[in-house]
C-alpha cells in the first residue's frame, strides 16, 4: 500500500513540476525574483499532498484518511490552475508574436 502511495505522490510531484519549468524557461533569467518566486510556488502548491502523506505514513491510519484525500485534491487543483496560467501565457505570447 505505502508503494502505492509513493507511486503517486512521485507522479503527482513531476507533473507539478512540468509547468514550472516551463515557467522557469519563458522568464527573463535577470530577474531573480521571479525564480525563486516560481520555487516558492512550487513549495506552495506541493506543501499540502507532502504534509498529509508524510501524515499517513507516520500514523498508519486503520480507518480512511480523508486528510490524505483532500491533500492530494487540493494539489492535483493547484497544479490544474498553474497549467492553465501557464497555457494563458503562452497564448499570449504567441499573439505577441503574430501581430
Amino acid at each position: 500500500m505505502n508503494i502505492f502511495l509513493i507511486a503517486i505522490l512521485l507522479t503527482t510531484l513531476v507533473l507539478l513540476l512540468i509547468p514550472f519549468l516551463f515557467f522557469y524557461k519563458n522568464m527573463d533569467k535577470q530577474r531573480k525574483g521571479l525564480v525563486s518566486l516560481s520555487i516558492l510556488g512550487y513549495i506552495v502548491c506541493a506543501a499540502p499532498m507532502l504534509y498529509f502523506s508524510i501524515d499517513h505514513m507516520v500514523n498508519n491510519y486503520v480507518d480512511a484518511n480523508i486528510g490524505l484525500g483532500l491533500g492530494f485534491f487540493v494539489t492535483w487543483a493547484l497544479t490544474a490552475c498553474v497549467y492553465l496560467g501557464w497555457l494563458i501565457l503562452v497564448i499570449k505570447s504567441k499573439r505577441r508574436v503574430n501581430l
